[in-house]
Formats: structure tokens, sequence, C-alpha cells
């Protein structure tokens, strides 16, 4: 069922990005590359966020089926990525909390 594991990926990767909020909001002491990091991971939040709002008009507007294959294969890409990338990222960034 694709369509289920989607779902627990999104409920995943909404509480990684939860997580990534509360971080953010205390004061952090990062390194250069950490806060590269960091705007890396926002960057492509910010991209995955446009990428689904663009999906959700494409099937508003009855686009063809080809074509959202397409573009909600490169979203389920890119949340793979996160998903891959998160968890060390907040290690990293809880580190410097301490």
């Amino acid at each position: 069922m694709p369509r289920r594991a989607g779902y627990e990926e999104s409920w995943e990767l909404t509480y990684r990005v939860e997580q990534l909020r509360e971080l953010v909001g205390q004061e952090l002491r990062l390194d250069a590359g950490l806060a590269e990091e960091l705007d890396d991971t926002l960057a492509r939040l910010v991209m995955r966020n446009q990428r689904l709002r663009a999906l959700h008009r494409m099937m508003s507007a009855e686009r063809e089926p080809e074509d959202l294959v397409m573009h909600r294969a490169a979203l389920e890409d890119l949340d793979r990525q996160l998903l891959q990338d998160l968890p060390g990222l907040l290690e990293r960034l809880r580190a410097t909390l301490l």
C-alpha cells in the first residue's frame, strides 16, 4: 500500500520538522558548517512546501495523471532525502545546546 507508506513518511517528516522548529527557536552555537547545513535544510523544506502546494493546485486543475505522477515522485524523493538527513542534523543541533 504506497498510500499508507506515504502517510507514515509524512507523519515522520512532520515530527522531525517540529523538532527542528523547537531547536531553531533556542540559542544555538553553530559553527559555519552546521549553520550552512541548517540553511540548506530550511531551503529544502521551503522547496518541499512549494512543491506540495503546486501538486495540490495541479490536482484541483485536473492535470494529466502523468504530470501528477512526476511531481508526486519528485516530492516523495525530497521527503526521503529530508527524512534521511534530519535525524543527524537534529542530533548535531542538540549537541550545541549542551
